[in-house]
């Protein structure tokens, strides 16, 4: 005998949290948003500021439906998923699909060492990690995802603590030919002096090499702290 649709079992999957703040860091940051962090990484940078979001079986379970009121309970339509590594969720796929339906903006923001589905996303950020992250080159760098990203027109953004890192940006821009005007270079930290400490070097970098500056405006606002 058949199920009734309505009594089919909904898809669920963990969550890290859902929260409505601006978006810190790439080419949006300022414009207000509804942030989406679905939990679970593999990836493991050793800077990460949202170490919470690495475990799988962490967070809370959520059923797909639930999920998306929650996040369309705010005043808000654009939306940013994030995690974790959103693409590795079970969630993420059908998330976006229905977010969409529900008329929302949508940037994704990954590591870009899982190749992205076929989903409608208006913007992809996508971070690659660098070798001072501390993930195996190949953990972090994988060719085929970067140039499927690449004709998405994703934003490509690194975090850059010294002259090693941004020598290390400009051969995988040579490597893989992105665009220098979709680089973005940030400067580490987790704690707002350490961001200001940096700022004016990573500035002269983007000058010397035609990239983009990001701030990382959750951190110089409110430090450390989750849900902002």
């Amino acid at each position: 005998m058949l199920q009734r649709a309505d009594r089919q079992p909904q898809l669920t999957g963990r969550l890290a949290e859902v929260f409505f703040s601006i978006q810190g860091e790439g080419v949006t940051a300022g414009l207000p948003a509804v942030f989406i962090r679905l939990q679970g990484c593999s990836v493991g940078c050793q800077w990460c500021d949202t170490k919470y979001s690495w475990d799988p079986g962490a967070g809370r379970e959520v059923a797909l439906g639930d999920l998306v009121e929650e996040a369309s309970a705010f005043a808000c339509r654009r939306g940013v998923i994030t995690g974790g590594e959103p693409l590795e969720s079970p969630l993420f796929a059908p998330l976006v699909e229905a977010l969409k339906g529900r008329a929302f903006t949508l940037e994704v923001e990954t590591s870009g060492t899982l190749a992205p589905p076929p989903v409608p996303v208006d913007q992809w950020n996508v971070s690659l990690k660098l070798a001072g992250s501390g993930v195996p080159e190949a953990k972090r760098i994988d060719a085929g995802a970067i140039r499927q990203f690449l004709g998405l027109g994703a934003w490509w953004k690194f975090v850059v603590v010294d002259a090693a890192d941004v020598a290390e940006v400009l051969r995988l821009a040579e490597r893989f030919a992105i665009p220098r005007e979709k680089i973005l270079l940030m400067p580490e930290g987790v704690r707002r002096e350490e961001i200001l400490e940096r700022s004016p070097w990573v500035i002269e970098e983007c000058q010397r090499h035609g990239y983009r500056f990001s701030p990382r405006l959750h951190v110089l606002f409110w430090g450390a702290r989750r849900g902002v």
